[in-house]
């Protein structure tokens, strides 16, 4: 019988990727739409993004004998870089991760669009290198934020649970800061 051991916190970290917060975002959720009782529930949401330097560069990179510490300081300074991201968001109590993260700046304003995963389980314990691992049916809303004009607007869908409904969000935005 095997007995359930935790894995070392250097293992851990040492084999997942570094992230970055790039940004963290609080407001509130007005809603449900069409509820007599509508309340402005607090939301928090945070984002982090990893850096990537694709396969095929690495690949050429090592065969060109570069070092594991110079490929890291090719990918930390590449002009252009690009990102996978992943974030969080805490709305009352509950919380849920941020899954399929869209987040990216153009003229018009920041866009943040992601599903909503009920899986944050391991993240409540404390373990901040939880990724996700599920399906598309495992999503239990979504959400859609922009920020244009110094205004952060967007809307909440939660299909699930005590707080499924539709909700419009608010996120406080600093000035001269674009999410």
């Amino acid at each position: 019988m095997m007995k359930n051991m935790p894995i070392p916190e250097s293992a851990i970290s040492s084999s997942l990727p570094p992230m970055n917060t790039i940004c963290v975002k609080s407001g509130y959720a007005l809603g449900p739409e069409g509820s007599f009782f509508k309340s402005a529930r607090p939301l928090r949401i945070e984002i982090e993004g990893m850096r990537l330097l694709s396969p095929a560069q690495i690949k050429d990179h090592l065969l060109n004998r570069t070092s594991l510490e110079e490929i890291k300081m090719l990918i930390e300074e590449e002009a252009d870089p690009s990102y996978i991201y992943r974030g969080k968001i805490r709305i009352d109590n509950d919380y849920y991760s941020l899954v399929d993260v869209d987040f990216r700046c153009r003229d018009s304003g920041t866009i943040l669009r992601a599903n909503l995963a009920d899986d944050l389980a391991d993240l409540r314990e404390g373990d901040g290198a939880h990724l996700y691992s599920g399906t598309k049916d495992d999503f239990v809303g979504h959400i859609e934020t922009r920020v244009c004009g110094g205004i952060s607007k967007g809307r909440l869908v939660i299909s699930h649970g005590i707080l499924s409904g539709r909700y419009n969000v608010h996120l406080d935005v600093a000035a001269g800061e674009e999410f």
